[in-house]
């Protein structure tokens, strides 16, 4: 792949990456987030505030992961679906487990929750970035 076409697979990732957590954390797990979470989260208006730069961050190693161990290497849109689920059960699993080992009271739902939708997100953004690179 010519490094156009990686820069513009992974922006891609990027970007769908960033539209599903939106959809997912912004509007159907809000409520649960607030209520698990009580005031460790800041809500503003009703609407979950976040350190966007953390954010905008954390979404750009994901989407380059997802690209590294998923997309890349893939020979098929199935190969790519199931090794970004992969690499979603464990980055998510290692993030979840490991609040759950240092932080007081942390969420045992949120953990099982968190993990299981990090599993489709990469699931789904690889299928996405498999699609695109095909294009090339």
């Amino acid at each position: 792949m010519k490094t156009h076409a990686i820069a513009l697979t992974v922006l891609a990732i990027f970007v769908i990456l960033i539209i599903l957590d939106y959809i997912w954390l912004g509007i159907l797990t809000k409520k649960f987030i607030i209520s698990e979470f009580g005031p460790l989260v800041s809500v503003k208006n009703g609407g979950l505030q976040i350190n966007l730069a953390a954010g905008i961050l954390t979404w750009l190693i994901i989407a380059l992961g997802v690209f590294i161990f998923a997309v890349y290497p893939s020979s098929t849109i199935g190969k790519a679906a199931l090794m970004g689920a992969v690499f979603g059960f464990i980055s998510y699993s290692i993030y979840d487990l490991t609040n759950l080992t240092f932080i007081k009271d942390y969420p045992v739902k949120f953990v099982f929750v968190d993990i299981a939708w990090g599993t489709f997100l990469c699931a789904a953004i690889s299928t996405v970035g498999y699609y695109i690179k095909s294009l090339f």
